[in-house]
């Protein structure tokens, strides 16, 4: 193959890629099994979009809602892995790590809220479109 084929690729760069989505579904998996808060957040993520779907939003509105889907889910993750690393290298409690983890857990939570507020302003008024 040459260089001006396109489809050619390096040795072992699908395996990487692959290996790379391996791991984070994994990540993904240990966090649904541990985290009893994340199974919330992925009812809501299953929920408001057959909403959504019931009540014919609009294009835009969809691509808010996923995004805070999504950020609510990430920032979660986030929060976890950073409760547990912390907990890992330094499992005796210290004032200043506290304050890390509440503000990790902060972070979560200023993200879920401000999703309720953005899916409350979609979801709202097409409720009362469609109960007319």
């Amino acid at each position: 193959m040459t260089s001006n084929d396109h489809s050619y690729r390096p040795p072992g760069l699908s395996s990487r890629w692959r290996r790379r989505f391996t791991d984070a579904v994994d990540g993904l998996w240990i966090a649904c099994r541990t985290q009893e808060s994340l199974w919330v957040h992925l009812a809501f993520a299953v929920l408001v979009p057959c909403v959504a779907a019931i009540l014919q939003v609009e294009a835009w509105q969809w691509c808010a809602l996923i995004l805070c889907i999504a950020l609510v889910i990430a920032l979660e993750l986030l929060n976890t892995a950073i409760e547990r690393l912390v907990k890992t290298l330094h499992p005796d409690h210290d004032a200043g790590i506290a304050e890390v983890l509440h503000m990790s857990a902060a972070a979560a939570l200023v993200g879920a809220t401000g999703s309720v507020f953005v899916g409350l302003i979609v979801i709202i008024p097409k409720f009362f479109e469609w109960l007319k």
